[in-house]
């Protein structure tokens, strides 16, 4: 059986794109990528969630999964 954690990451100007939120402390894409392959987990991919009306991407998640017991 797999367990599957998202973690959200917005477009901040101010922070130099896609991060975290403020109570995350506001950590990049591939931070996060390592800090959770670090717990074990394996990165799937990501989904948009939130795009402009041009078609850019505000807000995705990335998609971690993990093995776990059943």
């Amino acid at each position: 059986m797999k367990r599957y954690e998202f973690i959200r990451m917005k477009h901040n100007i101010l922070q130099g794109g896609y991060v975290t939120s403020k109570k995350d402390g506001y950590r990049d894409h591939r931070t996060v990528i390592r800090e959770m392959a670090a717990q074990g987990y394996r990165f799937v991919g990501n989904l948009p969630i939130e795009a402009d009306g041009y078609g850019r991407v505000n807000e995705y998640d990335l998609v971690f999964e993990i093995d776990c017991e059943k």
